[in-house]
């Protein structure tokens, strides 16, 4: 099993991610975070750069966090798709109208499990929830408003419980 991580904007979640992803991960999974090159030239995302070197094609599942999800986006818009996916955080308030029909299409395309805090400064679950559509069943909605995802543990129940109904 191949495993792709796609963390948020800034490098602390790089970590975040791979602690995550060790809970949800079966011992014999290939894990790999993807590294955004901002982080190491302290300048501002190139979201169509990262884009295009994310190695999610084939992937057997992709967990992406914030800006992570506006890059599985991408890559699935280029034909780069995994075989499913976990969005978590995502900053509708950085979606526009194209991100908007990706997100609803996408759970169409591959299974999704999204997870969304209640009052996510970014995007509230009520307001993810209609950006889906029919698509909503599979949102997580989670407390919070802070958009910092704190409790990888109750993110790795929301994965586990997902994953046993694929």
């Amino acid at each position: 099993m191949r495993i792709v991580g796609l963390p948020g904007r800034n490098p602390e979640t790089e970590a975040w991610l791979e602690v995550l992803l060790a809970s949800v991960a079966p011992d014999h999974a290939e894990v790999q975070v993807h590294r955004y090159r901002h982080w190491d030239e302290d300048a501002v995302p190139d979201l169509a750069g990262e884009i295009a070197c994310a190695e999610v094609k084939g992937a057997d599942l992709v967990v992406a966090k914030s800006m992570g999800t506006l890059v599985l986006l991408g890559a699935v818009a280029s034909g780069k798709a995994p075989d499913c996916a976990v969005l978590i955080g995502t900053p509708l308030a950085a979606c526009g109208s194209e991100e908007r029909r990706a997100l609803r299409g996408l759970a169409d395309l591959i299974p999704c499990c999204f997870i969304q805090q209640r009052e996510d400064f970014t995007g509230s679950s009520a307001e993810l929830a209609e950006v889906l559509g029919p698509a909503a069943t599979g949102l997580n909605v989670v407390e919070g408003s802070d958009h910092v995802y704190a409790d990888t543990d109750e993110l790795a129940r929301c994965i586990a419980a997902w994953q046993a109904e694929l």
